[in-house]
């Protein structure tokens, strides 16, 4: 029986050393569980914050091509109002020629009208004059014809 005892004892140590390495074995492959399930969350946190970068990404390129668009237009726009502008200046510049001629005539027009008024202002002198020499002259000849006997009036105004 002695070999019984010694093989039992020798299979129960060889099960105990089996059970002893499959618990070191099991606690080994749980501490790695463990670190694959805490490496696991950890990778899961990085995949939900790299596709919130790519949502984000995504959002960032729809604005850029929203904003490229705007610009697009913008510019557009913008190219409309300086043709827009360009033709404005145009008339405004034939505009200011206009009235650039029109101050040169209306210059030339004011030195008519005051030659005008200079040769209206000598011709009503010189009517002056004139009216004034004939009532002088009128003033002279019903003098002239006061002295003038009564029967030779008769005669004076017929001569004239």
């Amino acid at each position: 029986m002695s070999e019984s005892n010694t093989s039992s004892s020798s299979l129960h140590s060889v099960q105990n050393l089996d059970a002893n390495s499959l618990t070191a074995k099991v606690l080994e492959l749980q501490e790695m569980l463990v670190q694959s399930q805490e490496k696991n969350l950890m990778l899961s946190a990085q995949l939900r914050e790299l596709e919130r970068m790519a949502r984000d990404g995504e959002d960032l390129r729809s604005e850029l091509t929203n904003q490229g668009l705007l610009l697009t237009d913008k510019s557009r726009e913008n190219k409309q109002l300086h043709q827009e502008l360009a033709r404005i200046t145009s008339v405004l510049e034939q505009k200011l020629q206009e009235v650039e001629e029109l101050g040169a005539s209306v210059i030339e027009l004011q030195h008519q009208f005051k030659n005008a008024q200079a040769e209206r202002d000598l011709l009503a002198v010189m009517l002056n004059e004139a009216e004034n020499a004939q009532r002088r002259q009128q003033a002279s000849d019903d003098m002239n014809a006061s002295n003038t006997p009564g029967w030779l009036r008769a005669f004076k105004g017929k001569s004239n």
